[in-house]
């Protein structure tokens, strides 16, 4: 399932497009304030790996980690991408603004029921497209400058680059040399 997120500035609202159903969501920032720490810990909660014992946030960070770099053989990597895609003309954001959000999370999926004027709209992701989900929806939330900073984990608000890459990025140039290098 592919969803888009986005900003619509005069309406001070977030909208999330699901394309195969050709559907687009409004979001209120009081409604995403209401419902992101909430369905966070119910996501946190469901990860799988309790019996090792580390903390639900823990397994999730991992998790997000995986989900955004690790590849099972066969599939595409993940993808977020930045768009300058708008909501079509039809998208009347009374008519599915969405009034209730919930979420029924297990160690494999996740669903989302969002109640809108027009109807339901339920979404069912992997865990891995709901860490995909999430994190388009920090960055939306972000460009949005929603101050929601206190509801979000820090394993959604971290960069997305590769510690290994991330590792070369931070790492000192080395000196230049006075001298000339061949080739110079």
């Amino acid at each position: 399932m592919t969803t888009t997120f986005g900003y619509h500035p005069s309406q001070d609202r977030i909208w999330m497009r699901v394309h195969e159903q050709d559907i687009t969501i409004w979001l209120t920032r009081r409604m995403v304030r209401s419902i992101v720490g909430p369905m966070l810990k119910v996501f946190e909660a469901s990860t799988p790996g309790q019996q090792g014992g580390a903390a639900p946030r823990a397994r999730a960070s991992i998790e997000h980690q995986l989900s955004l770099h690790e590849t099972a053989p066969g599939q595409k990597p993940a993808q977020i991408r930045a768009g300058h895609e708008q909501p079509s003309e039809e998208s009347d954001p009374q008519e599915r603004l969405c009034t209730q959000i919930t979420t029924q999370a297990t160690a494999q999926t996740v669903t989302l029921n969002f109640e809108t004027g027009a109807g339901p709209l339920a979404l069912r992701l992997s865990r891995q497209g709901m860490h995909l989900w999430y994190r388009g929806l920090a960055m939306v939330i972000r460009q949005a400058q929603w101050d929601l900073s206190e509801a979000m984990p820090d394993w959604l608000q971290t960069s997305m680059t590769p510690p290994a890459v991330q590792a070369l990025i931070d790492k000192p140039l080395p000196p230049e040399s006075d001298e000339a290098a061949p080739g110079r």
